[in-house]
């Protein structure tokens, strides 16, 4: 008896749709088979009757392109059964599938956005997607206030979030400026002529796809950009309490600074996006000046906790090889990871291993005793100190007149102060005691900031 053909049917006979109703281009089709003397091994569907591709599932997912420029397409949709005798069907089952073009989305990344006020630079951050595919997103375009649109191709994976940052060509300028958009791996995406410097912002954000479909705008709105204005950086991320402190001292030798207030208002002004916005700020400036802690803060974009300087180590280490000079005063946590990057990027080996409660402590008008020119500075109060083992290119500079409590132990040489030196120019210098707990001999303080500013950084 001759082989009977088995028979092919699919879920939907037709789809009458058209206009605004037809589908995107995600579809999902099944299919099945019959076979009266025999059984069904799988089936071939096609999209012109030439070419035919076997598969043994009863339904599949398909992504199909729009033609670039075109709004609708109609898609062919053959598909036939295959039986154990490898007869196939001479009547495949056919639906024709109206498709129409879903407009793309993009929105910034709230989150990763600064809350009111950018500093010299502003990183961007967004989201796009397509319900046609990823790969349907031919373009991204930006506009910084009523400026031409800015537009270059998605660099980022679908699911992924994308970056570029917006660096005036002089920050230094004021009012309407050039800017140029970098990418992440610090290519130029476009330049803008309508930033305005010391003043508030609106940047605007959409896509394109390859329909030619535009997204719905999104936009960051009163931003003021905050411009530069002196060759000295000062950060601030300990507490407020500090600030009044190193204003005073650098008022009192006559140097003029730009400062960033990272504590203020729930650190308000902490970068959302670490890589490679403190790269560029720290860039801009000849010296920068950094008083921190052990504070934990919060990594917004990869959640982490850490203290600012570990953030802040990659940042560093690239302004110091590119010929930056930056002091950094601050308390280092007992226990911190032996691993962290900071160990090499500062010029510190290692911390004292002495387990807690035993503790370092100053006496009040103990002295941290200078070298090389540097002035003894005197305790104002009882204090808990971080002594650190300096690395084999450091300098010490200080060494703390302390007492061990409860059986402390750390460096013999008591060292809380180090600087180091590049070329024979003195590119670090970096405390490991707060300064505004050891200012009992004001003038002495004064000398300090003296000589480092205005003697060690004078190259």
């Amino acid at each position: 008896m001759e082989n009977e053909a088995p028979e092919t049917h699919l879920s939907v006979g037709a789809i009458n749709l058209t206009g605004q109703a037809r589908l995107n281009s995600l579809v999902k089709l099944e299919w099945w088979g019959t076979d009266p003397d025999g059984y069904i091994t799988g089936f071939e569907f096609s999209f012109d009757e030439n070419v035919w591709h076997f598969t043994e599932s009863q339904d599949s997912t398909f992504l199909f392109t729009i033609t670039e420029g075109s709004d609708t397409i109609d898609i062919d949709f053959w598909v036939r059964a295959v039986d154990n005798s490898k007869v196939v069907d001479a009547s495949p089952a056919y639906l024709s599938i109206p498709l129409k073009n879903t407009p793309p989305e993009v929105s910034f990344v709230d989150e990763l956005m600064p809350s009111d006020t950018a500093f010299n630079l502003l990183t961007l951050a967004w989201d796009a997607v397509d319900l046609d595919g990823f790969e349907s997103i031919k373009e991204i375009q930006i506009k910084v206030n009523e400026g031409d649109w800015i537009t270059f191709s998605p660099r980022s994976a679908d699911g992924e979030t994308e970056f570029a940052t917006l660096v005036p060509e002089n920050p230094k300028a004021t009012g309407p400026a050039s800017a140029s958009l970098f990418s992440e791996s610090g290519d130029v995406l476009g330049t803008s002529t309508s930033l305005r410097l010391n003043g508030l912002n609106s940047i605007y954000i959409r896509n394109v796809d390859l329909a030619g479909s535009v997204s719905i705008e999104d936009t960051l709105d009163n931003i003021y950009f905050n411009g530069q204005t002196e060759d000295l950086l000062v950060l601030g991320t300990s507490s407020a309490l500090p600030n009044a402190f190193y204003k005073s001292q650098l008022d009192g030798i006559g140097v003029s600074f730009d400062f960033i207030d990272y504590v203020l208002e729930d650190r308000k002004n902490m970068p959302r996006v670490w890589n490679p916005s403190m790269s560029i700020l720290l860039s801009q400036y000849d010296k920068v000046l950094i008083y921190a802690a052990e504070d934990v803060v919060v990594n917004a974009q990869t959640k982490q906790e850490d203290i600012f300087l570990e953030f802040a180590a990659s940042a560093i280490d690239g302004y110091i090889n590119n010929g930056g000079k930056v002091w950094i005063v601050s308390s280092m946590p007992n226990g911190h990871s032996p691993n962290s990057a900071l160990f090499g990027i500062l010029p510190v080996d290692s911390l004292s291993s002495s387990p807690p409660p035993s503790q370092a402590r100053l006496p009040i008008d103990s002295l941290a005793v200078g070298a090389f020119g540097y002035p003894d500075l005197t305790s104002n109060a009882l204090i808990t100190i971080d002594p650190f083992y300096a690395s084999s290119d450091a300098e010490i500079i200080y060494a703390a007149q302390l007492t061990k409590n409860l059986g402390w132990y750390g460096p013999e040489d008591n060292c809380i102060g180090v600087r180091r030196k590049v070329s024979g120019n003195t590119a670090m210098v970096f405390i490991s005691v707060d300064l505004h707990r050891i200012n009992k001999d004001e003038p002495a303080v004064a000398a300090l900031f003296e000589k480092i500013l205005k003697s060690e950084f004078n190259w």
